[in-house]
């Protein structure tokens, strides 16, 4: 795959100003020598997000986000690395080079041909919508829902014609191949044929799908008769740019939105979404089908702590409900559910009761395990029997179990347990005997573990990290230490086993291309330290540093060992044992603390 060379990186952070770019997306006002703003990554009424024009970095004390103007790009409009480069580049003017192999270019390539085609047959589609007769039908569906030409206009909704080759040869006719149409699943044929095949959206209404960068990767396409005798809804298949269960439709047009309000209305389908969208309720997603699947989630926990499950009030609805829990509580993200109205899905509320009555029903949602309480006290003709009261705490165990905080998964099992009648203890026996089947992947448990790792260290442990990140001696010396371990020395110094892992022993430090190589917590950490100057001797101060840390270490162990000296009934032999380990640890401090006659090459 391409690798963009770090000579490139640095050309492109040397020629942006991070004031100018953070600038150009909301006003920074001068505070001293900094800038600052309200921060765009959470809520606040007092401005904590400063940007540093020396060392071109930015960093809110009061989330922690923080790192380099490219770690700015990729949290504010949610890129990757290599695309918040080239986005700068093209702003700045540079040519990027790129290390390309013959297999990751054909790969490139292959990429750039299914984009141009989704866009191309995205503008095609909705120009049939638009002008052409056989899509008065269309049209007519569209009105009936309440979405106007305006609304068609902003979605880029189509129509695709009815016939088996008329998109396929629109297509060959603008030099798309019959292989690029199979690929991209715009077109079908039987398996082991090389000639022929069809068109797989014939007669339809065409909502393109959508990154978060806003590139059309698919299409959904819906039936405009619900009594034909056909799928609802046919989706593009698995492509080398669209896969399904990692898309979420909509999110191009709402991420601000979640992210300023911190919490997602999550939607069945596409005209619920644009229904609600287009009548002020700008912060809802979309599954790609009704249930949340755990890459969802991940791409969601980026932008909120909360959702709103608004799906039909009918049967498929509710079983939609519980069939996301898994993946979203499994991600850390708090769940309510939205009760509609008998009958009523969120386009058509809208359009009956207006959206105050939806906003309302947004604004009653419930924490799941009270809606499910609820609802089963609503449907039951007496208070809830024992067998009901049983039957909810092997359903709501299991789910109780997936919540990957302590503090909540104690405090809402208790809440549970007082609800149904029942003692903490039988409801979490309930849980262990009806688990869901397991859910977290070793990607997924990164991020339930995200909150554990350190977002803040020691005046030493920094200074250690810094002497580390800026000096190659420092490193050299580090990874040549056999008898000592700085997490044995101190655990906050798993940040430097950490960082250690980012740091290659001989180059020189420089921000625009360490920093990105960090994870986003990493990075928040160290933008907020002072990288621009090693101390004198930088060796020296390491090494003077961990001394510290291992005379502190001896001594705790010594203190430790003493106490077992007061203990009653030692014998002889085992006081004599505890004495010389004493005497031991007493002569290694003594080495430590002895003035030195050359550098310590080695921690003894």
């Amino acid at each position: 795959m391409s690798r963009i060379a770090e000579e490139s990186i640095q050309r492109v952070a040397d020629a942006s100003d991070i004031v100018e770019i953070i600038g150009g997306y909301f006003p920074l006002k001068r505070a001293g020598t900094n800038f600052r703003a309200i921060c765009p990554f959470h809520k606040e009424k007092s401005p904590s997000f400063h940007v540093n024009p020396s060392r071109q970095t930015f960093h809110c004390f009061g989330c922690g986000a923080g790192g380099g103007v490219f770690r700015f790009l990729m949290d504010y409009e949610h890129l990757d690395f290599p695309s918040a480069v080239r986005k700068l580049a093209q702003r700045v003017g540079i040519q990027i080079a790129e290390d390309l192999d013959p297999k990751g270019n054909a790969l490139r390539d292959q990429r750039s041909r299914l984009l141009e085609l989704h866009r191309e047959a995205t503008a095609w589609f909705h120009l049939n919508l638009l002008r052409t007769k056989s899509a008065e039908h269309a049209r007519a569906y569209l009105k009936q829902r309440g979405l106007t030409k305006e609304i068609s206009v902003g979605w880029q909704l189509g129509y695709a014609p009815l016939g088996w080759d008329v998109f396929r040869d629109w297509a060959l006719g603008r030099g798309f191949s019959r292989e690029e149409l199979l690929l991209g699943g715009m077109m079908t044929a039987k398996e082991g044929e090389t000639q022929g095949g069809y068109d797989r959206f014939r007669d339809r209404l065409m909502f393109p799908i959508r990154n978060d960068y806003g590139d059309v990767i698919g299409f959904s396409g819906r039936i405009l008769n619900d009594s034909q005798k056909e799928a609802k809804y046919v989706n593009s298949p698995e492509t080398p740019i669209f896969s399904k269960g990692r898309i979420l439709f909509g999110l191009d047009k709402s991420k601000r939105s979640l992210i300023e309000s911190g919490e997602a209305v999550v939607l069945e389908g596409q005209i619920d979404l644009i229904s609600a969208f287009e009548h002020g309720v700008t912060n809802g997603v979309a599954p790609q089908g009704t249930a949340f699947t755990t890459d969802q989630a991940r791409l969601l926990k980026r932008f909120v702590e909360r959702v709103i499950l608004c799906f039909d009030s009918d049967t498929a609805g509710q079983n939609a409900v519980e069939r996301s829990l898994p993946a979203l509580l499994g991600a850390g993200i708090e769940v309510r559910v939205a009760r509609l109205p008998q009958g009523e899905d969120p386009d058509s509320l809208i359009r009956n009761q207006g959206v105050e009555a939806f906003r309302n029903q947004i604004r009653e949602a419930t924490d799941f395990f009270d809606h499910t309480i609820d609802s089963a006290i609503r449907t039951s003709k007496d208070p809830l029997s024992p067998r009901e009261r049983a039957t909810l705490a092997n359903k709501l165990g299991a789910y109780l179990i997936q919540l990957p905080d302590t503090a909540l998964r104690e405090t809402t099992t208790a809440h549970v347990a007082s609800r149904l009648g029942l003692s903490v203890r039988s409801l979490l026996e309930s849980a262990s005997k009806n688990p869901l089947p397991p859910l977290l992947d070793n990607e997924m448990d990164k991020v339930v573990k995200g909150s554990e790792r350190i977002t803040r260290a020691s005046a030493s442990t920094e200074l250690i990290c810094r002497l580390a990140i800026l000096s190659p001696d420092v490193r050299h010396w580090l990874r040549i230490q056999k008898n000592f371990s700085p997490l044995e020395l101190d655990p906050e110094l798993s940040l430097l086993e950490e960082l250690m892992s980012h740091l290659r022993e001989d180059e020189e430090f420089s921000t625009a291309t360490f920093l990105p190589r960090l994870p986003s917590h990493l990075e928040a950490l160290v933008s907020s330290w002072e990288l621009e100057a090693l101390p004198p001797h930088p060796l020296q101060a390491a090494q003077d540093s961990f001394k510290g840390l291992r005379l502190a270490d001896l001594k705790r162990q010594q203190s430790t060992i003493t106490l077992e000296l007061r203990k009653e009934g030692l014998s002889l032999e085992k006081m004599a044992s505890i004495q010389k380990d004493i005497l031991d640890l007493q002569g290694k401090i003594n080495d430590l603390s002895a003035p030195v006659q050359q550098d310590p090459t080695l921690l003894r």
